[in-house]
C-alpha cells in the first residue's frame, strides 16, 4: 500500500486538504460519469420515505430541489460501479493515515448546471476535533471528492479557506454566501480523475456556476469508527446503510470500511423502515 509522504502530511496539516492528481483512471471515471447521467435521467421510487418525518436536511435518492443542481444519494444502491471508489488504493492510505480507523458513512454525487449560485460556507466538524499529537494527524471526519468532469474556473468548483480547520474566529456572517469574494478563499480546480481529500473541520463551500457545461463530483464521506453519525443524522440513515445483498459484492477492504453496518439493524418501529433493506 502507498505510503503517505512527510510532505503530504505537512501540506494536509497546514492546508486542511490535499489534491491527488490523476488518482482515478480515465476508464473508471467515464463509467462513473455514465452511471451518474443515467441515474439523473429518471425519477426514482421514493416511496421508502412515505410516513417518515419531514425535516429540513432530509435527502431523497434524487434531490432536485435546488435550482440548477441534481444530487444523488446512496450511490452503491444505484449502480455497482460506485463500489469501485470504496477503499480505492489511491485514497485508502490517506484515510488510514489521517483517521486511523475510517468507516464510510455517506456517498453522493452533485451535478451543477449553469446558473447555480454560490453555496454557503460550512464545515461538518468542530475545529477543536482536528488534532495533531506526537506527529499523528487525526480528523474524525474526512471527505473524499472525485472529479468526474472538468473543474475549472467558473464551473462551480469547491472553494475552501485554507487553514480554517484551525481557525480561532468565526467567519463574519456578511461573507456567508460570498464565495470567492470571501477573504482568504481559493478555488479547487482540477480535471477528471483528480481527487480532493479534506478534513470536515475545513470551512468550505461551492462557487457560482457560470459555464454552460455540466460539472459533476462524487463525495464519499468517512468518519472514525467511534462516531455514530446515523444517530444525529437519522433522517438520512437509509443512504448511509447498505444491505447485506449490496455488501456481499464488496472486497475484504471494502467490507472492513463498512463494518459498522454489520451491527446495524433497521428499527422496525419507525414508519417506512420495512423498505430500508432493499
Amino acid at each position: 500500500m502507498k505510503q503517505v509522504t512527510e510532505s503530504e502530511k505537512f501540506l494536509f496539516d497546514i492546508q486542511g486538504y490535499l489534491i491527488l492528481r490523476d488518482a482515478i483512471d480515465c476508464d473508471l471515471v467515464e463509467a462513473l460519469d455514465h452511471a451518474v447521467v443515467q441515474n439523473e435521467a429518471f425519477d426514482h421510487d421514493e416511496s421508502w420515505a412515505d410516513g417518515l418525518p419531514v425535516v429540513t436536511a432530509q435527502h431523497f435518492i434524487k434531490d432536485h430541489n435546488v435550482e440548477h443542481q441534481v444530487r444523488l444519494n446512496g450511490l452503491p444502491r444505484l449502480n455497482p460501479i460506485f463500489d469501485r471508489l470504496i477503499g480505492h488504493p489511491s485514497v485508502l492510505p490517506y484515510l488510514k493515515e489521517f483517521m486511523g480507523e475510517p468507516q464510510l458513512v455517506n456517498t453522493w454525487s452533485i451535478s451543477k448546471y449553469e446558473g447555480r449560485s454560490a453555496t454557503g460556507w460550512h464545515h461538518g466538524l468542530p475545529t477543536e476535533e482536528y488534532t495533531v499529537r506526537d506527529s499523528v494527524i487525526r480528523s474524525p471526519m474526512l471527505n473524499v471528492v472525485t472529479m468526474l468532469t472538468p473543474n475549472h474556473p467558473g464551473d462551480g468548483c469547491f472553494i475552501v479557506i485554507p487553514g480554517s480547520h484551525k481557525k480561532n474566529f468565526n467567519l463574519n456572517p456578511r461573507w456567508r454566501t460570498a464565495g470567492l469574494n470571501t477573504p482568504g478563499a481559493i478555488e479547487i480546480t482540477g480535471d477528471p480523475g483528480d481527487v480532493m481529500v479534506f478534513t470536515e473541520a475545513l470551512t468550505h463551500a461551492g462557487a457560482a456556476k457560470t459555464t454552460t457545461r455540466r460539472r459533476t463530483t462524487l463525495q464519499y464521506n468517512h468518519v472514525h469508527r467511534n462516531r455514530a453519525c446515523p444517530m444525529w443524522d437519522h433522517h438520512n440513515a437509509r443512504h448511509y446503510w447498505m444491505s447485506p445483498s449490496i455488501r456481499e459484492r464488496f472486497n475484504p477492504e471494502q467490507r472492513d470500511l463498512t463494518r459498522w453496518m454489520d451491527y446495524t439493524i433497521p428499527d422496525r418501529t419507525v414508519p417506512g423502515s420495512e423498505r430500508i433493506d432493499d
